[in-house]
């Protein structure tokens, strides 16, 4: 929804409304899961560390994607993962 605010209402690029996006992201996790640790819950330190260093392997290589790709073909491609993102969450909530 945020992608979809900062590139048709306010007019961003899309590499700029990403960027913006995942920036405005990072501090909404950040205070998510400081608020659940101060609650007493403690995180799977295996899935932990599984998501930090494939989130780090991925942003390197969609930043470098991002950057040699025309607009089109990034339009094309941040819509085709959010397609796959959508039918994925709905599998998972509907097969289990």
């Amino acid at each position: 929804m945020m992608l979809l605010i900062l590139t048709s209402v306010l007019g961003y690029e899309l590499k700029t409304a990403v960027g913006t996006s995942v920036f405005i992201m990072t501090f909404t996790a950040l205070l998510g899961s400081l608020s659940h640790f101060a609650i007493g819950g403690a995180p799977d330190v295996w899935a932990l560390v599984f998501c930090v260093l494939s989130t780090l392997l991925w942003a390197r290589i969609a930043a470098r994607f991002a950057n040699k790709a025309r607009p089109a073909t990034l339009n094309r491609a941040t819509g085709a993962v959010l397609v796959v993102l959508g039918v994925a969450i709905l599998a998972v909530n509907y097969l289990s």
